[in-house]
């Protein structure tokens, strides 16, 4: 009887055992929690979210990893708790009080309690928002400690790569390949790889928007790098700013066409949307709309990461500024300008041939694409047909000085020339 006693409490203790290799536990001790709920979120083979109560501000958190993984944990509301790694058969122990969500406190394995201990004595720089001086601390960490999977958490977590792609990348190739496990890192090595990649900052090719009615007419937009020095690519979501608005204003209307013109792309649910967002623009830019967000057809090629996001060429389309930052694309475009900049050489002070037409003058795509600058006095006038002149039916044109004064009427095109 006695050996059967001992045997029954043998398998109890192996059934626990295998219970617990099956999955992980996170006890969790949150003061001020109240009844609130929580909700925990990792990924597997896709992304599991679990739900959960508390009693007497205490909680229990089961999940299932075979490998390890960042587990993200909120409450039911949305507010950010703490992030730690685990896999099956781990146990871990947390502790924070949410007067003080800085300071936490985690065991259980290496990589949490090293990305706690990390967190809680940077408290006050994780906080502050200044992201040069986050961004200075992660890399400090992950170069100090790139075997860690502790310094990948921190990399994921903290670092922000928008503006920082190259050494958000740098980074990535940092840390050793046991200290990133997939389920840890995710897609991250992967989108700042493609900001890096030779097809997001190589040549930017020329661009065909069609932007279907606008002003009861059919427009196209069509952009060739070379038709300008600069150009500058801007694109946009529903909320655009003032500053974007502020910014293209302030070049266009100070830098010649011939030097300097801007494409805003608006990536938008649909066109009656956009219309109505660029009503109040009074823009001398072009602007355009494309379906299906950042991978529509017209931009795909350009590996837009975000909106908005600005894109400066030169005219051969070779890439000299390419972010999230208005101020800096726009300072780009003024310090490679500087000397055409508010200097009053507008367009029709420079007598082209392609400018002194009237504003809506047609063109057709061939002779946009082979449209030649021609030197000429900045006093030449094109001369104006007889007044005695009348328009011709049927298509005919009639002439007089030696110029075309009729063209028939077909759909709008705005090109950058």
């Amino acid at each position: 009887m006695r050996y059967i006693h001992i045997l029954i409490i043998m398998l109890l203790v192996s059934m626990a055992s295998c219970g617990n290799d099956e999955e992980f536990v996170i006890n969790c001790e949150i003061r001020g929690l109240g009844s609130k709920g929580v909700e925990m979120y990792y990924t597997t083979r896709s992304m599991q979210r679990s739900g959960f109560h508390p009693v007497d501000g205490k909680i229990v958190l089961r999940g299932v990893a075979s490998e390890p993984t960042l587990v993200e944990v909120f409450t039911t509301d949305g507010e950010p708790l703490f992030m730690c790694v685990a896999q099956n058969g781990d146990e871990l122990e947390v502790k924070m009080d949410l007067e003080k969500p800085g300071v936490i406190k985690i065991k259980g394995n290496d990589a949490s309690e090293k990305y706690a201990r990390f967190v809680t004595e940077n408290d006050s720089v994780l906080k502050s928002g200044d992201v040069a001086a986050i961004n200075a601390l992660v890399a400090d960490e992950v170069m100090a400690h790139p075997d860690r999977i502790s310094s990948a958490m921190l990399l994921v977590t903290r670092f922000n790569a928008r503006g920082y792609e190259l050494k958000a990348d740098s980074l990535v190739n940092t840390l050793k390949p046991q200290a990133r496990p997939s389920w840890v890192v995710g897609a991250y090595p992967g989108m700042v790889g493609e900001q890096v990649s030779s097809m997001a900052r190589g040549t930017v090719k020329p661009i065909t928007i069609n932007c279907g009615q606008l002003n009861e007419r059919d427009t196209t937009l069509r952009y060739w790098p070379s038709n300008q020095t600069y150009s500058m690519i801007v694109v946009t979501g529903t909320g655009k700013g003032d500053s974007v608005r502020t910014m293209l204003k302030e070049l266009t209307g100070k830098l010649p066409k011939r030097r300097f013109k801007a494409l805003e792309v608006a990536v938008m649910g649909d066109s009656a949307m956009w219309k109505l967002a660029i009503r109040r623009d009074s823009a001398k830019w072009m602007q355009g709309w494309v379906a299906g967000g950042v991978a529509g057809t017209a931009v795909r090629t350009l590996q837009i990461p975000g909106v908005p996001y600005f894109i400066v060429a030169d005219s051969l389309g070779n890439q000299v500024y390419r972010g999230y930052s208005a101020t800096a694309a726009g300072d780009s475009v003024k310090s490679r300008l500087a000397r055409f900049f508010d200097s009053g050489d507008s367009d029709e002070e420079t007598g082209t041939v392609a400018e002194s037409g009237a504003k809506d003058a047609v063109a057709d795509k061939a002779s946009v694409r082979n449209a030649v600058t021609l030197p000429a006095s900045p006093k030449k006038i094109i001369p104006r047909p007889d007044k005695q002149l009348k328009r011709m039916d049927n298509g005919q044109s009639g002439a007089a000085g030696g110029e075309h004064a009729i063209m028939k009427s077909q759909p709008q095109r705005w090109a950058m020339q």
